[in-house]
């Protein structure tokens, strides 16, 4: 069966380990980009990764250009992020203590309260100069640079982009992957940009025929295959066949973070928990910033018509009757962890205490991690999912008031 739907086949550890074995390792841009926006301790750390893997690496073409195309962008967006952090600690700074000490302030208490922030804005300055730095001489460009240097594939010519595009326009009409979500966003050919890496690792994969290793992080459902709950499950079954029936070779994909403790295990290392941490905090900031947003236009949408709000009421309680019951089972779950961790912290500093307790512990933590991603996606996808709803209300609240300007002309 398998053999006939391998896009449907969920891989086994021993099936996964073999595509490791013999693979070619890919990256998005995004994953590059990203390396801008980790500490300085978490980018060492995943750049060190990339590097023990020296001989598998690889970099399609497109990957670099768009890396080349948006690095000072980001670069510039975390000196600004930094800056607004800034400008809100000094708003803090300037409520507590105005012209004078505040009277239900301690002298003690007071003289604290004003070091801590003076090393707060001593750290974020230096990080801001960092930043600034990185403008002239960029010490992350570098190190790609190097780890890259003769691993990246080939540019297409004007005559194989204009044969992807055509094909684009077809698989995104049909919403065959890659790519067709871009297609929203995105104007002119950039939206075919994941199209082109597909293609081109595609074409390395018939090259070397060798297994291929994608590491994204991309979100979107047309490189992932999601289930309902908004579980990833690994990459669309189409990619996966497309690419088995086109070079004949596995394919497999893994964000930073799963890379990241993926790629420590597969090397024997002790997993950093930290990094693999730092990397998924820094998503769900972003995802909560997305849903900040969405709330702001939810609100501001909500003027359009109390008419609306009434006749859409149930749906709206049923969603957030479920983002409550997610972010119970979030908090729940998080509660796990850290007592799964401090056991095995104990366990590890017991000299009497059997490896295979210990590797129990570890197996259960990942399972959990696991978990964790899989309800942080789910609370992202139904917020989306709502607001894809809610678009289509108000859309439809639009015509109806063009309708009704109409017959009052």
């Amino acid at each position: 069966m398998k053999e006939i739907f391998p896009g449907y086949y969920k891989k086994s550890e021993a099936e996964i380990k073999n595509i490791w074995d013999s693979c070619i390792i890919c990256f998005d841009a995004n994953v590059l980009l990203n390396l801008y926006r980790y500490s300085e301790r978490t980018r060492t750390i995943l750049l060190d990764l990339i590097g023990k893997f020296d001989e598998r690496i690889w970099l399609p073409h497109q990957s670099a250009l768009e890396y080349n195309k948006n690095r000072y962008e980001v670069i510039i967006d975390q000196e600004k992020a930094y800056k607004d952090f800034i400008s809100r600690i000094e708003k803090i700074k300037s409520d507590l203590q105005s012209n004078s000490k505040p009277p239900f302030l301690s002298d003690d208490l007071h003289k604290s309260l004003n070091k801590v922030f003076e090393k707060v804005d001593s750290e974020v300055n230096s990080s801001i100069k960092s930043y600034q730095s990185f403008l002239k001489d960029d010490p992350v460009y570098e190190s790609i640079s190097r780890l890259f240097k003769d691993k990246i594939s080939g540019q297409y010519d004007q005559k194989q982009l204009k044969e992807i595009f055509s094909q684009g326009e077809v698989r995104f009409e049909n919403k065959i992957p890659p790519g067709y979500e871009d297609a929203k966003d995105k104007k002119g050919v950039e939206k075919f940009g994941d199209l082109i890496i597909w293609n081109q690792i595609i074409d390395k994969a018939k090259k070397e025929k060798r297994n291929i290793i994608f590491i994204t992080d991309e979100r979107k459902g047309d490189w992932w295959w999601k289930l309902k709950d908004g579980r990833k499950t690994g990459p669309r079954q189409e990619l996966t066949e497309e690419i088995y029936n086109i070079a004949k070779v596995e394919f497999h994909m893994y964000s930073s973070e799963r890379f990241l403790s993926y790629g420590q295990q597969y090397l024997s290392e002790n997993i950093n928990k930290e990094a693999v941490e730092e990397i998924k905090e820094m998503k769900r900031s972003d995802m909560e910033k997305i849903i900040r947003l969405k709330r702001l236009r939810e609100n501001q949408a909500k003027h359009l018509s109390k008419n609306y709000l009434d006749e859409n009421d149930v749906n709206q309680k049923t969603f957030h009757n479920k983002q409550k019951f997610l972010r119970y089972k979030w908090l729940r779950l998080m509660d796990q962890i850290s007592k799964t961790e401090s056991l095995k912290e104990e366990a590890q500093n017991d000299p009497n205490q059997k490896l295979e307790y210990i590797q129990g512990l570890e197996g259960h933590l990942l399972n959990l991690r696991e978990e964790q991603s899989r309800i942080e996606e789910e609370i992202e996808n139904n917020m989306f999912y709502f607001n894809e709803k809610k678009k289509k209300w108000f859309l439809r609240l639009n015509n109806e008031e063009k309708d009704d300007g109409a017959d009052n002309e």
